[in-house]
């Protein structure tokens, strides 16, 4: 496999009658160096069926034939179904599933390799950690988007999206790719990582009340965490004078001044248990009643 040229890639788009769409975020990585590289640091061997979401013009695609026992891919263009099916026809190791990722039932593999659409980033990034049974996924996200995925407290790209997917999973940076590996060529970088699920602690007693409360105090990320509580907690319909109470039973592990994004996450998982049991004494409303 050679890398692409622009024009090399149009004359695909054209053959099969696709215009890039903006809305999709449908830039199509053209360098085959690449995209060996990104199957390489996923260490893919003939062990592997290995799931690849969005494969464009297929130059990933290709690699990862050539490393694992099987690839299932998902595409929800039908145009570039059809370009893929016919590029891969003779690679009996490659199943082209034509649908949207967000909905389709997703496939048992051990590993995932994408360079996914940037339009659904945040969708499919948490429906692969709920659903996904897999080793690992290495994944191609825009720069901007994978800084808050990797970022660590304390920082200006610290927030609620860090803190949602870092208490599931470890996110490790693999490798930067620049903005003029694709076609057509997006405004910014992009940013491959490595997320694998994080077996040991802190993990909270009740997690629908973790993610809960970080959604709620989150919504106000440059707050104190005085100031965010109690806005939360007028939110949803609760004394605010509880705050105070909430800070007293977390043991001088906080006072109220710290902000929010300098938090550490086994501080999160503390403030989380003290208010599962304010819910648990009935002064805080359950949010998990619904359910």
């Amino acid at each position: 496999m050679i890398d692409l040229s622009w024009d090399d890639a149009k004359r695909v788009l054209k053959k099969y009658g696709l215009t890039p769409r903006k809305r999709r975020g449908q830039s199509f990585l053209v360098d085959a160096q690449v995209a060996r590289n990104i199957v390489e640091a996923a260490s893919i061997t003939k062990a592997d069926h290995v799931l690849e979401i969005g494969g464009g013009i297929g130059i990933l695609t290709e690699w990862l034939a050539i490393a694992a026992d099987r690839v299932t891919v998902i595409e929800i263009e039908p145009a570039l179904v059809r370009a893929l099916r016919e590029r891969f026809a003779k690679f009996e190791n490659v199943e082209i599933v034509q649908g949207d990722a967000l909905k389709v039932p997703l496939p048992e593999t051990n590993k995932v390799v994408a360079n996914l659409p940037y339009s659904i980033s945040s969708e499919i990034t948490f429906r692969l950690i709920r659903e996904g049974v897999f080793e690992y996924a290495v994944l191609m996200y825009q720069k901007e988007f994978a800084d808050r995925l990797l970022a660590a407290p304390g920082t200006s790209t610290y927030s609620r999206l860090s803190i949602d997917v870092q208490y599931k999973m470890i996110v490790e940076e693999i490798l930067r790719i620049p903005a003029n590996k694709f076609y057509p060529q997006p405004a910014v970088d992009s940013t491959v990582v490595k997320m694998y699920r994080r077996r040991e602690g802190p993990f909270a007693r009740d997690e629908r009340i973790f993610y809960w409360m970080v959604h709620g105090i989150y919504a106000y990320p440059n707050k104190f965490l005085r100031r965010a509580l109690r806005i939360w907690f007028k939110n949803i319909g609760a004394e605010d004078s509880l705050v105070d109470n909430l800070i007293a039973m977390c043991d001088g592990m906080i006072d109220g001044t710290e902000r929010l994004r300098r938090l550490q996450l086994e501080v999160l998982v503390h403030i989380a248990d003290c208010i599962l049991d304010l819910v648990n004494q009935g002064v805080l409303p359950d949010p998990r009643v619904d359910d």
